[in-house]
This record gives structure tokens, sequence and C-alpha cells, in this order.
């Protein structure tokens, strides 16, 4: 990454051109950022990482046509064994705390939500001058209240992660719905999140020491 001082040079891969060309002319601006070109799949971002000199930084949506396919999580974890020195900022349409954390996870060096004002942009480039991470601050919310699972709400999860209804892990488990209800909801005010879809995928995630 090139010191604070420097002209970042950077790629744009977006569906659409309008992204490239707007972010070109705002980070050029705004940000002392030069986007060198922009790409609309990633077929063609490959093609450019090839030829492209000097690249400090590729801004991508988390979906992208091409041969690729349009998981961004593995984009990112690619980008990385192949170019670790280039920084990556996700710039995109899908504004899911979850899917922001999982990006940093496998890589990238900020996550901004493109419904969110454009000055944004600036804050996460003046991170990744200093070489650390930014989440858009509308995707960090204080979610988790850093109590730890309980083994029998972990077990409940991995139950409900498995199909299996409240009533048939009252059941299997010898307990009353009532229960397994209360177990439930009391991991969910744990982890800060308000439907069995986003309990399930938080909780192993905390279960797995990633949350």
């Amino acid at each position: 990454m090139s010191s604070k001082q420097e002209i970042l040079k950077a790629i744009v891969a977006d569906a659409q051109p309008m992204i490239g060309w707007g972010l070109q002319r705002y980070l050029d601006e705004n940000c002392r950022t030069q986007v060198l070109d922009w790409v609309t799949d990633t077929d063609s971002l490959l093609e450019k990482l090839e030829t492209l000199e000097g690249l400090d930084l590729v801004i991508i949506e988390m979906a992208l046509p091409g041969s690729r396919g349009r998981d961004g999580v593995h984009l990112i974890e690619w980008l990385q064994r192949h170019y670790p020195n280039l920084k990556i900022l996700v710039y995109s349409i899908m504004g899911a705390p979850l899917m922001a954390r999982a990006a940093l996870r496998c890589g990238a060096s900020a996550y901004i939500c493109k419904r969110s004002a454009l000055n944004l942009l600036d804050e996460a480039i003046a991170r990744l001058r200093k070489g650390q991470t930014y989440i858009d601050t509308s995707l960090r919310p204080p979610r988790h209240t850093g109590r730890p699972l309980s083994p029998t709400e972990i077990d409940i999860l991995r139950r409900l992660s498995h199909g299996a209804t409240v009533g048939e892990i009252a059941e299997r488990t010898n307990r009353s719905v009532s229960t397994i209800s209360t177990h439930k909801r009391n991991a969910m005010q744990k982890l800060g999140v308000s439907n069995d879809a986003q309990l399930v995928v938080a909780g192993m995630l905390d279960w797995l020491g990633e949350f």
C-alpha cells in the first residue's frame, strides 16, 4: 500500500459502468485516489490485474458476473491468495452486517454500502492508508452484548441450523416448548438478532469465535 501522501492507484469492478465512472471522478477529487480503469465482470478484472502496474486497491461489488460467479466472498479469498498486497474495498448494494463481517474475515479491508453517504469513502480510504480496516457505520450497530452463549443455547442453535423446530427440539431433549423458547429468546438477546435466520448464522459465528 502506498504511503499516506501518495496517490493511490485503483481499479473498480462493478456490473454498472456508471459506478466506475462516478468513483473515478469522486476518488480523484476527494481521496487522492486514481482509478486507472473499471470493469464489469470478474473475467475482465483478472485480465486487468495481470496488465495494470502499481495497483494499490481494488474496489468490488459483492455480486459480479463472470466465470468466477457471483460469490464475492470467494472472489475476495482468491484475490488475497494471488494479490496479497492489494487492498480490497467492497462497495456493494448489499447492506447486511453479517455479509460485511464475512467479507473482512476473508480478506477485504473495507466494506461500504452504496446506500450510504459518499463521504464514507473518504474515511475508508484514510483508514486503508494507515493499514486499518473499515466497516460502514450503518453496518456496525451495537448488536452483540458480549455475553457468551451457554452450552444449551449452542446446542439449540445447532439443532435449529439442521432444520429442527422448537417443538422437535423440546421433544428430543425432554424439555418443554416453553423452556426451549426461553433459551432461544435469550440467545437472540445475547447476539442482538431479530429473526431465526439471523440467530442461526450469528450463533454459529459466535460459536466459532468469529462474531
